[in-house]
């Protein structure tokens, strides 16, 4: 296999530039191009970014402090993870064949007609669909339900109340199998197909009278066979460059990792076949030319994983595949004997299915520690792998460039947030203050004889009353505002669901995971050609409200209760 000296490739091929534009003019927001969250040389044909222009540059992110001198082993997902898909192509080629399906088992006609066509920018990651009641959620870090649509109809707070307070239901926890996450971007067109049938069947109940639950596992189970039996697979082997980005740092970022001596492997669900068309795509051969060079990139490769299983059953079976037939033959093997892992590579390297105990016997590894796989999907690559096995983790998030540029383009607006913020908390501080002084007032008029015959006394309540009531009016004035202007702060980023990593003031959800089970996250694998393979990646220093004293809204108003206390006390001990 390496026997032949590679080939010189540029770093885009030129089949790839007269078929396809640019990906740099892709105007999707949700999701990005590798051109957009890098700086380059300008030797692609791209153009280079200003240093002092505010964006993403491709940072690769640390929740959790990782050494890469300790990592012997480095894994890859491909799906979404060395390959990113084009949403307006590929969700599309998904919705497209799922409908067909549906109406294949018996939905009716019509929503060939009355559900397209399909929108790649309905929705995002991390939102939560509730099976039962026909709704998709988006909640905060503490499972709080921020946001909530039945069909494409926007839930009420009282209405979202109802259904989601915490304190009135037991089933909170928003888990299967009542409910479904979007946690990886292949479920996207799932949560626009299903909100659509809700739709369809709330206005035409006499054509779909099955419940909600049954409808989303009828979804499921259709985007699920387009994904299994070809319909979509096909597509994009015979036109892989219509529905996958080309990457051009790609190939040179994993050659760096397999020349820095670690061993790397490839772990897909994807069969042989399938992965072969998108691996020789991401090589940069052009449509129809499958070659084997890109096995050099790996040590190890398995197909057919069955993620997350393959994490979790140590009892699933191991097959040889031979990458040199056209569907890639299958034989048995018993997987490594005595020890002697370089005996059972020299068989072939292709394998399908197994668990993690052949691969870490195959890569020889001690610990899960030394491991560091690289995925995209929340579940399936990066807490089954963390919390099952112990393998560091580094997860991709596309979105990442956009939402770091809307964010960074949107300092101005963040900065008229925090300061209609602090307006809301003087306003709050001044109220407070005004009742507690009334509540003082009070009180000393107890320990009097007569409470009513000190005038000044009087006026100085009737002044705190006024000082309340006006207060409290600017506050309700203040904080429609704020609303107001959050919202449109949020629907920069999407104009329905906001910011990815934020719900409100709030973590999201998804934030809340990604930081609890991603040790490493950034946009795309290339990111790595940034830094040396032999890096400490080092985390921030996590804080606490008390951390941040000077910001807390508490110490603002404590400090002037005291300067408050200190005054009543200085008047009193001069009026004695």
């Amino acid at each position: 296999m390496g026997a032949r000296p590679p080939r010189a490739r540029s770093p885009v091929p030129t089949w790839y530039l007269a078929q396809n534009r640019p990906v740099v003019a892709r105007s999707k927001k949700r999701r990005s191009s590798p051109s957009n969250d890098r700086v380059s040389d300008g030797s692609d044909g791209s153009a280079v970014p200003h240093l002092n222009e505010q964006h993403y540059l491709g940072e690769i992110f640390c929740n959790r402090s990782l050494k890469m001198r300790s990592i012997k082993a480095i894994g890859f997902d491909m799906d979404y993870t060395l390959a990113h898909y084009k949403a307006d192509t590929f969700e599309t080629l998904a919705y497209e064949g799922a409908l067909r399906r549906l109406v294949h088992a018996g939905y009716p006609r019509e929503i060939l007609d009355e559900l397209r066509p399909y929108d790649p920018q309905a929705y995002i990651r991390g939102l939560v669909i509730d099976k039962k009641r026909g709704n998709i959620l988006k909640m905060d870090r503490h499972k709080y339900v921020k946001l909530a649509f039945h069909g494409f109809q926007r839930l009420s707070k009282q209405e979202r109340d109802a259904l989601y307070n915490p304190a009135a239901v037991n089933w909170a926890a928003f888990n299967e199998p009542d409910f479904a996450v979007v946690d990886t971007l292949f479920s996207l067109p799932d949560a626009f197909l299903f909100s659509k049938l809700v739709e369809f069947k709330d206005q035409y109940p006499n054509l779909i009278e099955k419940p909600y639950e049954q409808i989303y596992r009828d979804v499921r189970r259709a985007v699920d066979l387009c994904h299994r039996d070809g319909t979509i697979k096909r597509r994009v082997a015979e036109e892989p460059a219509k529905y996958i980005e080309y990457d051009p740092h790609l190939i040179p970022t994993l050659k760096r990792l397999k020349r820095s001596g670690r061993k790397t492997f490839l772990l897909t669900n994807s069969l042989w076949e399938y992965t072969n068309v998108v691996m020789n795509f991401l090589m940069g051969n052009p449509p129809g030319l499958l070659e084997l060079d890109w096995l050099d990139l790996f040590d190890v490769v398995i197909v057919g994983a069955n993620k997350p299983a393959f994490l979790t059953d140590p009892r699933l079976w191991m097959y040889r595949v031979d990458p040199r037939s056209k569907e890639g033959y299958l034989s048995n093997t018993e997987g490594v004997i005595d020890g002697n892992a370089e005996a059972f590579l020299r068989e072939g390297k292709v394998l399908q299915g197994g668990n993690y105990t052949h691969l870490q016997e195959i890569l020889s590894l001690n610990s899960g520690s030394e491991v560091l796989y690289v995925g995209d999907h929340m579940f399936s690559d990066i807490l089954r792998s963390k919390r099952q096995l112990g393998w560091r983790t580094m997860l991709i998030i596309p979105e990442l460039t956009d939402e770091i540029n809307e964010m960074l383009r949107s300092e101005v607006d963040r900065q008229r947030l925090r300061e209609m913020r602090l307006l809301r908390d003087e306003l709050d501080e001044m109220i407070d203050r005004a009742e507690w002084e009334l509540h003082c007032e009070y009180e000393r008029s107890e320990h009097e004889a007569d409470p009513h015959a000190d005038p000044s006394r009087r006026q100085r309540i009737e002044a705190l009353r006024q000082s309340v009531e006006t207060a409290e009016t600017e506050l309700r004035e203040v904080k429609a505002a704020l609303a107001a202007e959050t919202e449109r702060y949020h629907r920069r980023f999407h104009p329905v669901w906001g910011q990815l990593f934020k719900t409100g003031y709030q973590n999201s959800r998804f934030a809340e995971q990604v930081e609890q089970y991603a040790c490493l996250y950034t946009s795309r694998v290339s990111n790595l050609r940034f830094v040396s393979p032999e890096i400490t990646f080092r985390c921030m220093s996590d804080q606490c409200p008390h951390d941040r004293l000077h910001e807390s809204p508490m110490r603002r108003i404590l400090e002037r209760r005291l300067q408050v206390v200190q005054n009543v006390s200085d008047l009193d001990a001069a009026s004695s």
